[in-house]
């Protein structure tokens, strides 16, 4: 063993906070230094406001997979820090800044120091994207990416959240058939590179081919990779991003045209760790609905499946009892419902879920648009979304309590003009609250443990386009721990 001599003289600080991304998120801090034999006065452990925090954006999700056919989308990312008021234990006034970086030079996109203020911009090279807050406006910075094309086959809408970094991810999304087209988009928002590594599952078990798939991204840089190289004729995919040496953002970029007939576009977000109680928030009804359902473990699950609708929980007899084979993956039907609803997953194994549903038209080719939800963990702090770009669209706030009543606070819109209201939602229920024509929704829970979504629709040439974004806790907070001085 070595032996080292004398003592720790400085105290410092260490930061622990649950999905910060490194070197993304930071506490301004102090160092307080100690004589010999004495301990330095340093604070007990405490949660802090953050004063820097960043999320990030895939940036053009369709272009730059190597064999794949790009497809250009108007991408617009905006992103913002709340009203004053809404983060608890904020101080008042303080100032700050907003940014939007794009790829490994971060060339400054758009940026504002006015809170309230949107910083928005237009995105169109196959770069990543961070949203970027610092000072008083870090606690609780929301950024969304909009995708949308219109006009032919490859039309539809993508509303996709900037997410904290993460070293564990699950995707779930995608499909069989050769018009059925998947992008893994990998983002390392550091200034190392990073490792990854991709496993798949399938409705067979664990996929061969993702055994050995590993990839190297370089700092401020992302990898795009066609889900066809990693599961090839994969009709049920459900994929585990891990990285190492730092920590990643993922999604899963799906398009899907049934022969002569575009149906969609959407991108799968991180979905919640396996667990044996999950919640799908916010399904939004109106056409066919899917959940797929990944078991990663060894040993077949038994699962429950229930619709937590707008009156309470249903059960419906073909749901359960569902069995989930080990290392695989299983797509089941939903009844369709003529309210909105969650679904309520209940397992004696750790699963993986999301939700898929679609929007088409009754006429000519049955175009039309569909959207991914996955189960989500519940909301403990300040979530939100934008939308920028989304005029004349419906704009709906979907809200789902678990097991005991729960109650939020909803802003929709910033400044003089937002609409302030306290929603209950009903153990097991969704509730449903018009957007209307909110550039932004924020949701800050109260009581209970609450799940939530704003979903975004419309008609274009006939055509529905039809996305779907989970809300997700935003950067608040920090854990503050001295490290006093240690005798050898």
């Amino acid at each position: 063993m070595t032996n080292v001599s004398g003592m720790v003289r400085a105290g410092s600080v260490a930061l622990v906070a649950a999905g910060l991304a490194l070197g993304a998120t930071r506490v301004s801090g102090s160092l307080q230094l100690a004589t010999p034999g004495q301990q330095a006065g340093l604070p007990e452990s405490s949660n802090v406001l953050l004063d820097e925090a960043s999320l990030v954006c895939p940036g053009q999700q369709r272009l730059g997979a190597t064999g794949l056919r790009d497809v250009t989308g108007t991408v617009t990312v905006a992103a913002a820090t709340p009203d004053q008021g809404v983060v608890a234990g904020a101080p008042v006034g303080g100032s700050g800044t907003v940014q939007l970086l794009a790829g490994p030079s971060s060339t400054g996109l758009a940026q504002t120091s006015d809170r309230g203020e949107v910083a928005s911009a237009g995105v169109s090279a196959p770069e990543v994207v961070i949203a970027k807050a610092r000072g008083a406006f870090a606690p609780g910075l929301v950024a969304t990416q909009v995708w949308r094309h219109s006009g032919d086959d490859d039309r539809g809408l993508a509303v996709t959240p900037c997410q904290l970094p993460s070293s564990d991810v699950w995707l779930v999304g995608g499909g069989g058939g050769p018009s059925r087209t998947e992008r893994i988009i990998v983002n390392n928002p550091g200034a190392n590179a990073v490792s990854v590594s991709l496993e798949a599952f399938g409705r067979g078990g664990p996929v061969d081919a993702a055994g050995e798939r590993s990839i190297s991204i370089p700092p401020l840089s992302r990898e795009v990779v066609s889900l066809d190289a990693v599961a090839p004729d994969e009709a049920g995919p459900v994929v585990h991003v891990t990285a190492i040496g730092g920590v990643v953002s993922a999604v899963l970029d799906e398009q899907w045209i049934l022969g002569a007939t575009g149906r969609g576009i959407d991108d799968s977000t991180r979905a919640a760790s396996p667990s044996t109680d999950l919640v799908v928030p916010g399904v939004e009804t109106g056409g066919g609905i899917w959940l797929r359902l990944a078991n990663p473990g060894d040993t077949e699950a038994l699962a429950q499946v229930r619709l937590l609708t707008d009156k309470g929980a249903v059960q419906p007899e073909g749901l359960r009892a569902v069995r989930v084979p080990a290392g695989s993956t299983l797509d089941v039907g939903v009844p369709s419902n003529t309210a909105t609803m969650g679904l309520g997953v209940r397992s004696d194994h750790p699963l993986v879920a999301a939700a898929w549903t679609e929007r088409r038209s009754t006429t000519g080719d049955q175009m039309g648009d569909f959207a991914w939800t996955p189960a989500t963990p519940p909301l403990r702090g300040v979530a939100g979304v934008q939308l920028p770009g989304l005029d004349g669209t419906t704009k709906r706030l979907l809200l789902t309590a678990g097991s005991s009543p729960a109650t939020a606070q909803v802003r929709l819109g910033t400044g003089d003009g937002a609409q302030v209201s306290t929603v209950d939602v009903p153990a097991e229920t969704t509730v449903a609250v018009d957007a209307k024509d909110a550039d932004g929704v924020w949701v800050v829970p109260t009581k209970g443990l609450l799940r939530g979504v704003v979903s975004v629709s419309g008609v274009d040439r006939g055509v529905p386009f039809f996305s779907v974004a989970s809300l997700s806790d935003a950067p608040v907070r920090a854990l503050s721990v001295p490290v006093r001085q240690v005798r050898n």
